[in-house]
C-alpha cells in the first residue's frame, strides 16, 4: 500500500514540473497591461489543479502556498481586481518555491523555510490590500470572440478502487477540479455536497456522480484523474452536445432523484435525461441547419480520435539503457562484418548485410527518440533574461525562434550553462540602459533574439543583442594591461575578440552579482568545446554583439571515417569530411608553409603522423582529408583511409584526459579500440605551434 501512495506522489511529482514550467511560460509571455481572459483562465487552471491534487496527496505546504494564490486569481478573472507586475513577480516567485518544494520533497532548511514563510505572507496581505475594480477588462474581450466553443454535457462516475492508499487525501480535490470545468451538478453517496469540510474524516471510497456542461474535450476530463488513474474506476459518457442545464427542468430533476441515483443502472440514469437531451439536439439542429447525419459522423471521429495515444512518458534512464543497448549492437554489426569477410560465406554475408540495414534503422530510431526539442529549456532562459532585467533596471524584449529544433538530451543539458552565461552577458555588458538607448537613437527596449535552427547534421544557436556592442580598443587597452599584449603588437580584430575567451579576462568595472568577477566566457567556450561544439562572435561597435555556438546533433553515435596511422585507427567524424586525396612522397615535399595548392586553392594542413610524435617509417604514399573548419577547409595528412565506420562514442580513462584533440574512443570490429579526433580542436591546437 505503501508503494501506491510513493507512485502516485511520485506521478504527481512529474506532472507538476510539467506544468509549472507551462505556468511559468503563460507569466512570462503575459503582458501586464494587455493580458486577455482566456491567459488568466490558464493560470487559475493551473494554479488550482496544483493545489486540489497536491493537498489530495498530502503536499501541505504545496497546498498552504496555492491556496490564497488561486482565490486570487478567481477575483482576476472575476473582474474584482486586476492583473498587476506586483502579482506577475509574486506568481513567479510560487513557481520557484514550488519547485524547490517538489525537489525537497517539502523537507526545506532554515533559509527556505524562511522564504516559503514570507512569501506565503506576501501572498495573503496582496488579497488583503487588493483594490476592487469596476469590470475586468476581458469580460469585453470574451464578447467580442468571433467563434464561441462548442458546450457539451457529459455523465461522470467516479467509484475509487479497494487499492486506493489509506494516506490519500479525500478525492473530492479532484471532484471540484471538475466542478470548475462549467456548469455542474455533483452528489456522492455521502452526501451532495462537495466542499464540507469533514469529508477527511470519512471513508474516502464514498461514489461520485457528476453531471458537466462543458467546452473542454473529453481528454482533459481524463487527465483530471491521469496521475492517480489505478486508484479510481472512472465512467464518462458524452450525453449530448449542447448544454443541458439550460434545459427548463434538467438540474430540479436530478435533484429530486438524487438519492436513487446510486441505486440505478447508468442506462435509467441515461433515460432521466434523455428528453431533456432530445431538446437541445433540437435546438442545436435547428440553430446550425445541419443534418443528423453530419452532426453523428462529427461526433463519431471526435470519438475516434480521442481514443488515439499520440505520445508516452518514458524515463531518461529507459532512453539512456536504450540507446547502450543500440550501440553495444552497433559494436556486434561491425564484429559480424569483419567475420563475414573473412569465412566468405555468401549465406552469412546475406545475413550479415540484412542485419546491417535493420541495425542501421533501429539505430536511427533509437537515436530519434533521443532527440528533445530545444524549447524544453527555452523557459529558465526567458526567466532568466526577466529577472535580470528587473535587477539591472533595464528594459528587454527577448524574443526566440526555432524552439522546436532537436538535439540530444545530453548536448541539452550541458547546453544550459553556456547559454545562461552568453544571455547574461548580452543584458549586463551589451544592452544599454534606457538613457544611453535614447541618447543613442535606439528604442528604450533592449532586444535580445535566440534563434535555433539546423544546419546540415548540426545545430546552429545564434544569439543576437541590439547593445553598444564590443569595442576592440577596450579589449586591446586590457590586454596590454594584463601584460596579455605588448604595446606595439599588431594582431586581428578576430584574434582581439577571441582574448575575452581567456580564464579571468573581463571588462566589468565593478564587480558585482552579475558579473565583474572574470568567470563566464572561457566556461562558456570550454563547456561548449566538452560537447564538440564551437562558438565564434560578431559584433559591431554601437549596433550589437551576436554569438554563433555550433553543436552536433548526438554526441553519442556518429557515422566516422576510420584511418590508419602507423598501424594505429583512428575516427575522423564523416560530417566534417569533404574530400580524400591521395599524396605521394614528391607532392609532399613540394609543399611550403603548411601550406598546399588544391585545386588552385591554398588550404593548410596538419600531418598528424608528426604532429602526435607517431615515430616508425612514413610510407611511399599516404593520404589527405580535407576536412571543414569553420567554414574552411583544412587537410589532415594520414597514412591510409580504411574506409566508413559506425562509430559508438565511448569515454576514455584518466590517461587521456589532457589530450584535447581526442574525444573519444570506439571498439572496432576485430575488438581493437580507435581513437576519435576532435578535428575543431587538432586545428585549433596545432595552430598554436
Amino acid at each position: 500500500m505503501a508503494e501506491t501512495i510513493d507512485q502516485l506522489r511520485g506521478s504527481f511529482v512529474e506532472e507538476t514540473r510539467d506544468l509549472i514550467n507551462e505556468l511559468e511560460d503563460i507569466l512570462l509571455s503575459a503582458e501586464v497591461d494587455s493580458v486577455d481572459s482566456e491567459t488568466i483562465d490558464q493560470i487559475f487552471r493551473s494554479v488550482h489543479t496544483i493545489k486540489g491534487s497536491g493537498g489530495m496527496l498530502g503536499f501541505d505546504k504545496v497546498l498552504e502556498l496555492t491556496h490564497d494564490l488561486e482565490d486570487i486569481y478567481d477575483k482576476v478573472r472575476a473582474g474584482n481586481i486586476d492583473f498587476t507586475s506586483e502579482l506577475k513577480d509574486i506568481s513567479l516567485e510560487t513557481i520557484d518555491v514550488l519547485k524547490t518544494l517538489l525537489a525537497t520533497n517539502e523537507n526545506l532548511d532554515d533559509d527556505e523555510k524562511v522564504r516559503f514563510a514570507n512569501l506565503c505572507r506576501k501572498i495573503e496581505q496582496y488579497d488583503i490590500n487588493a483594490s476592487p475594480q469596476e469590470q475586468f477588462r476581458t469580460a469585453e474581450i470574451k464578447k467580442s470572440k468571433n467563434e464561441p466553443r462548442v458546450v457539451s454535457s457529459f455523465f461522470i462516475k467516479v467509484v475509487p478502487e479497494d487499492t486506493i492508499p489509506a494516506d490519500l487525501e479525500h478525492p473530492k480535490f479532484l471532484i471540484e477540479e471538475l466542478t470548475l470545468m462549467g456548469e455542474s451538478l455533483a452528489f456522492s453517496s455521502y452526501s451532495d455536497k462537495v466542499s464540507l469540510n469533514n469529508f477527511s474524516k470519512v471513508n474516502k471510497k464514498v461514489e461520485w456522480i457528476v453531471f458537466l456542461s462543458s467546452t473542454q474535450p473529453v481528454e482533459s476530463i481524463e487527465n483530471v484523474f491521469e496521475w492517480a488513474n489505478e486508484s479510481f474506476s472512472l465512467t464518462i459518457e458524452k450525453l449530448c452536445e449542447g448544454d443541458l442545464f439550460s434545459v427548463e427542468g434538467f438540474r430540479e430533476t436530478l435533484e429530486k432523484q438524487k438519492d436513487q441515483l446510486f441505486k440505478m443502472p447508468e442506462v435509467k440514469i441515461f433515460d432521466l435525461v434523455k428528453e431533456y437531451s432530445d431538446i437541445i439536439e433540437k435546438q442545436i439542429a435547428e440553430e446550425k441547419q445541419i443534418s443528423r447525419v453530419q452532426a453523428q459522423k462529427s461526433d463519431n471521429d471526435s470519438q475516434k480520435s480521442s481514443k488515439v495515444i499520440s505520445s508516452i512518458r518514458v524515463s531518461t534512464d529507459k532512453i539512456d539503457q536504450l540507446m547502450n543497448l543500440v550501440s553495444e549492437m552497433v559494436t556486434l554489426q561491425a564484429r559480424l562484418n569483419l567475420l563475414s569477410d573473412e569465412i566468405g560465406d555468401e549465406r552469412l554475408n546475406n545475413v550479415a548485410e540484412k542485419y546491417g540495414s535493420f541495425s542501421r534503422q533501429l539505430r536511427d530510431n533509437a537515436f530519434t527518440i533521443s532527440l528533445v526539442p530545444f524549447g524544453v529549456t527555452i523557459t529558465r532562459y526567458k526567466r532568466l533574461v526577466h529577472d535580470l532585467s528587473l535587477q539591472l533596471d533595464k528594459k528587454v524584449d527577448f524574443i526566440t525562434e526555432g524552439e522546436d529544433t532537436v538535439l540530444d538530451k545530453k548536448i541539452i543539458e550541458q547546453l544550459s550553462d553556456p547559454v545562461m552565461h552568453i544571455l547574461r552577458n548580452c543584458v549586463d555588458h551589451g544592452i544599454e540602459d534606457a538613457e544611453e538607448r535614447k541618447a543613442a537613437g535606439k528604442p528604450e527596449a533592449g532586444n535580445i533574439q535566440m534563434k535555433i535552427y539546423h544546419q546540415s547534421n548540426n545545430v546552429i544557436i545564434k544569439i543576437t543583442d541590439d547593445g553598444k556592442g564590443i569595442d576592440y580598443e577596450v579589449i586591446r587597452e586590457i590586454a596590454i594591461e594584463r601584460g596579455i599584449l605588448t604595446p606595439d603588437q599588431n594582431i586581428s580584430d578576430k584574434d582581439i575578440l577571441n582574448l575575452i575567451f581567456l580564464p579571468g579576462f573581463s571588462s566589468a568595472k565593478k564587480i558585482s552579482n552579475v558579473s565583474g568577477r572574470g568567470v563566464g566566457l572561457d566556461v562558456v567556450k570550454r563547456n561548449i568545446a566538452d560537447i564538440r561544439g564551437t562558438i565564434e562572435i560578431d559584433t559591431e561597435k554601437g549596433r550589437g554583439t551576436t554569438f554563433i555556438v555550433k553543436l552536433p546533433l548526438t554526441l553519442s553515435i556518429i557515422d566516422g571515417l576510420q584511418v590508419h596511422i602507423d598501424e594505429r585507427n583512428f575516427i575522423i567524424p564523416l560530417i566534417q569530411v569533404d574530400k580524400i586525396i591521395a599524396l605521394d612522397k614528391l607532392k609532399s615535399e613540394s609543399m611550403l608553409s603548411q601550406v598546399i595548392d588544391i585545386d588552385g586553392v591554398h588550404v593548410p594542413y596538419f600531418d598528424l603522423r608528426a604532429d602526435f610524435e607517431i615515430g616508425g617509417k612514413v610510407p611511399d604514399r599516404r593520404e589527405m582529408v580535407i576536412v571543414s573548419f569553420e567554414n574552411e577547409q583544412v587537410a589532415l595528412i594520414v597514412d591510409s583511409v580504411i574506409g566508413e565506420n559506425q562509430t559508438v562514442l565511448k569515454p576514455l580513462g584518466k590517461h587521456y584526459k589532457k589530450q584535447n584533440f581526442i574525444s573519444g574512443g570506439t571498439i572496432l570490429g576485430d575488438g581493437t579500440v580507435a581513437l576519435v579526433l576532435d578535428v575543431n580542436k587538432i586545428v585549433t591546437e596545432f595552430s598554436k605551434k
